[in-house]
C-alpha cells in the first residue's frame, strides 16, 4: 500500500482540487483508492459522528464505505486547542495512526488530504513531517507559482522534509508564467530532487462565485443592484492601493468584485465606473450618495459586510474553495483541469505503482 499526503505551505492553495483529481484518475486507472483527512475544521453530524465537512463531500463523491470516524479520526474545536495549551494531548498519534490503518485495508493507495497547511497539528505533536513517518506517506505540495519566494520555500521545506518530499503542482498559473515553469522552475527543481508534476492554469470557472452567495455567507447586506444577485463573480481585487495602480488591476480584471473599504470613496468610484462584477465595503461603513447612485446606474451590486478589509478578503477565498466543493458542476471541471495537466505518469513512476491499463 501506497500513500500520498496532498498538502501546502500556505492555505486556499487547490488541495481539494488536486485530491479529488488524483483519486478520480486513480479510480479510473484501476486503483483501490482510500480516502484519508487526519484533522478537520468544519464539523457537521452525520448519524451521531461530528466529522469535517469537506471530508463528507469527498466522501459522498466518491461514495466510499470506510467509516466516517476513521476518515476524518480528529476534529480540531476550540476544546481541544485549550487543552493542548494547557496541559497537552495524548493519544492522538494512536488515534490517527488506527484510523489510517483501517482505511488502508485492501487498498493498492491512500490519499490523505492537509485541511490547512504543512504545519497543521504541531501543536499536538502531530505536524506534516510526524505524519509523513508515523503513517509512512509521501509529501505532494500544492503551491500557488506568484513568486520567486515559493521556489524558495519549497527548496527549505525539502531540507525538513526529505525523501519523503516527492515534488510539486503548482495551481493558479498565469499564462504569462507558463513558459517560466516550463523551460526554468521545472528544470531547476529536478535539479534539486524535486519533481513538478503540473501546472494547473488560472480558472475563472473554479472561481466564480454568484454575488448572492457572498451576501449569504459573509452575512452581508446587499444595499443596491439587489436585481443583480445572481451575478457571477470571477475574481476578487483588494482595494487597499493607489488609484493610479488599482485602475490598471481593474481594467485587467473587469469581472472581479472589488473588496474595500468603507471610507474608500476614491477606489469605489473607479471600480463601479469601470465595470466591476461586485463592491464589498468593508467595516460596516455604507456607500455615499454618489456611489450609490452610479452603482445603481452601472447595475453594480454593492455589499456591506461588518468585517475589516483583511478578514472579509480571507474570508471570500474560504467561501470560493467551499462552494466550489458543493457544486458538481465545477468538480467535474476541476477534475477534468488536473487530468488534463498534472503527469500521471511520471508520478506513478515515482510511486512505485502501475495501473492495469498500462
Amino acid at each position: 500500500m501506497v500513500g500520498l499526503y496532498v498538502t501546502s505551505f500556505e492555505r486556499y492553495t487547490g488541495k481539494d482540487l488536486v485530491t479529488i483529481g488524483v483519486i478520480s484518475r486513480l479510480r479510473r486507472d484501476g486503483f483501490s483508492v482510500g480516502y484519508f483527512k487526519p484533522f478537520g475544521h468544519d464539523p457537521v453530524e452525520v448519524g451521531g459522528t461530528m466529522t469535517d465537512k469537506g471530508a463528507l463531500t469527498i466522501y459522498k463523491l466518491f461514495g466510499l464505505d470506510d467509516p466516517m470516524e476513521c476518515i476524518c479520526p480528529v476534529m480540531v474545536t476550540e476544546a481541544l486547542i485549550r487543552e493542548a495549551y494547557a496541559e497537552g494531548v495524548r493519544g492522538l498519534d494512536k488515534k490517527v495512526k488506527q484510523a489510517f490503518d483501517t482505511i488502508s485495508q485492501h487498498k493498492d493507495i491512500v490519499v490523505a488530504d492537509c485541511d490547512n497547511n504543512f504545519t497543521e497539528g504541531s501543536s499536538f505533536g502531530l505536524s506534516g513531517t510526524t505524519l509523513i513517518s508515523l503513517l509512512g506517506l509521501r509529501a505532494l505540495f500544492v503551491e500557488r507559482y506568484a513568486c520567486d519566494f515559493c521556489i524558495d520555500f519549497l527548496l527549505e521545506m525539502k531540507k525538513v522534509v526529505g525523501e519523503s518530499m516527492i515534488g510539486v503542482v503548482f495551481n493558479k498559473v498565469t499564462p504569462k508564467r507558463f513558459d517560466d515553469m516550463q523551460d526554468l522552475v521545472s528544470l531547476f527543481l529536478a535539479r534539486n530532487a524535486l519533481q513538478v508534476f503540473g501546472a494547473l492554469p488560472l480558472d475563472r470557472t473554479l472561481g466564480a462565485v454568484g454575488v448572492k452567495d457572498l451576501v449569504r455567507h459573509l452575512k452581508g447586506n446587499l444595499v443596491c443592484g439587489k436585481d443583480r444577485d445572481d451575478a457571477l463573480v470571477e475574481g476578487f481585487l483588494v482595494g487597499g492601493m493607489q488609484v493610479d495602480k488599482f485602475i490598471t488591476y481593474m481594467v485587467s480584471n473587469p469581472t472581479s468584485a472589488v473588496i474595500v473599504g468603507g471610507d474608500r470613496t476614491d477606489i469605489q468610484l473607479v471600480a463601479v465606473e469601470n465595470g466591476a462584477r461586485c463592491l464589498i465595503l468593508t467595516g460596516n461603513l455604507y456607500p455615499n450618495e454618489t456611489i450609490t447612485a452610479r452603482a445603481e446606474a452601472q447595475g453594480v451590486p454593492v455589499v456591506v459586510v461588518q468585517q475589516d478589509t483583511f478578514t472579509a478578503a480571507k474570508a471570500v477565498e474560504s467561501i470560493v474553495v467551499k462552494l466550489t466543493l458543493e457544486d458538481k458542476k465545477k468538480i467535474d471541471h476541476g477534475i477534468d483541469l488536473v487530468d488534463k495537466y498534472l503527469d500521471f505518469e511520471r508520478l506513478y513512476q515515482v510511486l512505485g505503482i502501475r495501473s492495469a491499463a498500462a
